[in-house]
């Protein structure tokens, strides 16, 4: 299927870790000193780790790649030892402790 997918230039990275610490898919890690994206099917496409990017190594490009699969991302987690908070996605995560936060403070 062709779909909108993450690109890292090689040539431009500096190895900072921003992008894979910023993709909470587990999609990016760090190979040799340089980011690399893993596997196509962990990529959801959202583009997290764009704007993290110091050099703009990372752009997005319309590909052949493998669907998004969130089931394998979840396990990934699971097995890393990262599971997403309650299931949610990690842009509600903060939104559900603020909430929580201020029942507490009734």
């Amino acid at each position: 299927m062709i779909r909108r997918i993450i690109h890292i230039d090689q040539e431009k990275c500096n190895g900072c870790t921003l992008c894979a610490n910023a993709c909470h898919e587990e999609a990016i890690g760090m190979v040799e000193g340089k980011a690399k994206l893993l596997r196509d099917d962990y990529c959801d496409g959202l583009g997290d780790c764009l704007p993290v990017c110091p050099t703009g190594a990372i752009t997005f490009e319309e590909r052949e790649a493998a669907d998004y699969d969130e089931a394998a991302v979840h396990a990934n987690r699971i097995r890393m030892g990262k599971p997403l908070p309650g299931g949610a996605c990690p842009g509600s995560n903060h939104m559900l402790l603020s909430i929580k936060e201020q029942r507490q403070q009734r």
